[in-house]
């Protein structure tokens, strides 16, 4: 089942190329949070420009929410990155490689998530402040599953 409309597609496709461009930066803390909140920031103007849609009332809500998001991101995706280095046995190539690639699938998934809860509510007849607050804070509540894998693959490769 596709999440992301066809209209949208190009506008997440060029999302998640530039998600995964910024997983080395991985390695810098808080450097990786602020490329990614830019990169999320450029496609929801994108998106919210496709839709032709207002978003939101309260923008200082709307914000400290996406900040949450974003944390709750950044918190998940180092832990993770640096799960690696605790791995006995494993050589430092080895920690530093699986950490890279732990990075950039954290930063597609997680932009793939920020996507499709934005496309959900600029397609509802009506949503309240409460609403967007409550998608954002959602993304970052379970795994991917095998069909959103599959997609954001798809995705990925420009079909």
């Amino acid at each position: 089942m596709n999440k992301i409309p066809l209209r949208y597609k190009s506008i997440v496709r060029t999302a998640l190329l530039a998600a995964a461009g910024i997983s080395p930066l991985g390695f810098f803390g808080t450097l990786d949070a602020v490329a990614v909140g830019t990169c999320w920031t450029t496609m929801f103007f994108a998106i919210r420009s496709e839709a032709n849609s207002k978003f939101g009332d309260d923008p200082k809500r709307i914000a400290v929410a996406a900040a949450t998001g974003i944390a709750s991101y950044y918190l998940a995706c180092k832990a993770a990155t640096f799960a690696v280095f605790c791995i006995p046995g494993l050589g430092p190539l080895v920690a530093i490689v699986a950490a890279l690639g732990i990075s950039a699938c954290c930063n597609i998934y997680f932009t793939y998530k920020f996507a499709v809860a934005i496309i959900d509510l600029m397609h509802k007849p009506s949503y309240s402040d409460d609403n967007i607050i409550e998608a954002f804070l959602n993304i970052m509540k379970k795994l991917p599953s095998k069909d959103e894998v599959k997609e954001i693959a798809r995705i990925y490769k420009g079909y």
